[in-house]
Order: C-alpha cells, then sequence, then structure tokens
C-alpha cells in the first residue's frame, strides 16, 4: 500500500492551463520589458507578505518544472535585489494587455538609432528608447509610418506638431 506522501503532485486540467497562460505571459512580459532593462518581475507573496523577485528564466523554469511536475523547486531568494529593475505581475499583465488593446506590437521596428545611429539588436527593437543613448524612438517611427503612407514634408509635420528632430 503507497503512503500518500509518496505520491507525485500533479497539476489537474484546469491548474495545467493557468500555468501554461502564466508561461505564455511571462513570455509577453518579457518581451515588452526586457528591451527597457527590466530584469524579471516581482509577485507579491501573501503567506510571508513580502514581494519576491524573480528573474525572467528562474521563474520560466520554475513554472515549466511545475506543469511537469506539480511541484516547484527550492530557491534562494534574490539576494539584495534592486526593485527597480523588476516589474511587478499585476502592473505588467494590465501594461501588456493595454498594448494589445491598441495594437502596439504591430509598430514598426527601428533599427537604428537616429541620434548615435547605434544598430539595434532585434529583440531590443520594440523599446521605446534607444538602449546606447536614450533618445526616444517615437518620432522615427513616426517618421517611418508618414514616409510610407505618402505624406509630403514629413519632417515639417513633426516639428508642427513638436517632436523636433
Amino acid at each position: 500500500m503507497a503512503d500518500e506522501f509518496d505520491e507525485e503532485p500533479r497539476l489537474d486540467d484546469h491548474e495545467s492551463a493557468l500555468v501554461r497562460q502564466d508561461l505564455q505571459d511571462l513570455s509577453r512580459f518579457e518581451d515588452t520589458f526586457a528591451a527597457e532593462g527590466y530584469r524579471g518581475v516581482s509577485v507579491f507573496c501573501h503567506d510571508c507578505e513580502e514581494e519576491h523577485f524573480y528573474p525572467w528564466a528562474m521563474l520560466r523554469e520554475n513554472l515549466q518544472a511545475l506543469l511537469e511536475t506539480g511541484e516547484t523547486p527550492v530557491h534562494e531568494p534574490a539576494f539584495a535585489p534592486e526593485p527597480d529593475q523588476y516589474v511587478p505581475w499585476e502592473y505588467a499583465r494590465g501594461y501588456v494587455d493595454a498594448l494589445a488593446d491598441v495594437g502596439v506590437h504591430e509598430r514598426v521596428d527601428v533599427d537604428a538609432c537616429p541620434r548615435c545611429r547605434w544598430l539595434i539588436p532585434q529583440q531590443l527593437r520594440e523599446g521605446n528608447f534607444c538602449p546606447r543613448c536614450g533618445t526616444p524612438l517615437l518620432r522615427e517611427r513616426l517618421r517611418r509610418v508618414l514616409t510610407g503612407r505618402g505624406v509630403p514634408d514629413v519632417d515639417a509635420v513633426l516639428r508642427a506638431a513638436g517632436l523636433p528632430g
């Protein structure tokens, strides 16, 4: 007769679906926030009433282990984490959902900074600022879209809108 403590915990179908959704959400969060310099997410723990900080890869591995085994591996808490480098999970969810609602992921990539001319790596092109010099990339995105739609004298239009360059 097997001891009830010897049985491996398994997730039911509903729990598995929730973990798969968390993995998808985490991927969307990383795609959105890593380009802005965030190292991972923070999650408030109701048991200890403290914020826990997870680098992207660690949380992905924990969720994958939970999905496969029904348990998450024990890990040491982050040593002296810098809270500014972690985006709160609930904030990230709302922010990414809002971006999807307005079609942000359909936006034009900027492959090079218009100011410092640095070639922006593919994984950072959805960022709002040049990762090297901090220049906002909105003006360049607008310039490309307006030019692509045949708007004459795009630079004058952007200056009139308050976006000098």
